[in-house]
């Protein structure tokens, strides 16, 4: 875990300059990022599937998603599956 959450830090840290105002850790919300929209969000769906090759569905990375849920997500493909199906 420590190493996805370690990138996923640095993916965001190069996707959000302005994030160096707040303290980036695992319980750190999507919503807490300055600027995080919808776009935002597409653009760190596109980072999560380039750099971990797994699909997150862009419902999944709302302002309330933690770094720690992410992580989970690219780690555990069974709670992506359960998140997805819970959502329909």
């Amino acid at each position: 875990m420590a190493d996805t959450l370690k990138k996923l830090k640095l993916g965001i840290e190069d996707l959000f300059p302005e994030v160096g105002s707040i303290a980036v850790t695992g319980e750190t919300r999507l919503g807490d990022i300055p600027d995080f929209d919808s776009m935002a969000a597409v653009n760190l769906q596109t980072f999560i599937e380039e750099n971990f090759k797994v699909a997150i569905p862009l419902d999944l990375l709302g302002e309330d998603t933690t770094l720690k849920d992410i992580v989970n997500y690219i780690e555990d493909p069974s709670l992506l599956a359960a998140a997805e199906k819970q959502r329909s």
